[in-house]
């Protein structure tokens, strides 16, 4: 039976990290060798990956069912979750959690397209219909 604790405010998941991660939210749950075989832009060795998959046991962000002798490994984060916690503290970190002060910075410093203002405006109606 897999193991289902998800603390939100564990620590940070490294780049690395996410790289498992994200080979498990597209098919799991998988061995240490089928993660290694999946992982394709990256020079890992097996223990890497396996030291990988340690961390995120420890923090809680995998679980694993063991299935004869192997381990069989699925995240208990999902995507969505991931890239909430994610701009959150990305927000929290760069903005003090100001998600104008985010877009601030962007209309200071970058180009928007009439067509990114256009979806910008039907997300601000989408979110104000929902207040």
């Amino acid at each position: 039976m897999f193991t289902n604790v998800i603390d939100m405010n564990n620590k940070n998941i490294s780049k690395s990290e996410a790289i498992i991660l994200k080979i498990l939210w597209q098919s799991s749950p998988l061995s240490a060798k089928e993660i290694a075989d999946k992982v394709t832009n990256e020079q890992w060795s097996y223990v890497t990956i396996k030291t990988l998959i340690n961390r995120l046991l420890q923090k809680k962000y995998l679980s694993f069912e063991k299935n004869g002798r192997k381990y069989l490994y699925k995240s208990t984060i999902t995507k969505k979750e991931y890239t909430q916690t994610e701009n959150k503290q990305f927000l929290e970190r760069m903005y003090n959690g100001s998600f104008s002060g985010l877009f601030a910075s962007f209309s200071d410093h970058e180009k928007i397209s009439s067509e990114e203002l256009k979806e910008i405006k039907l997300l601000i109606k989408e979110m104000e219909e929902k207040s």
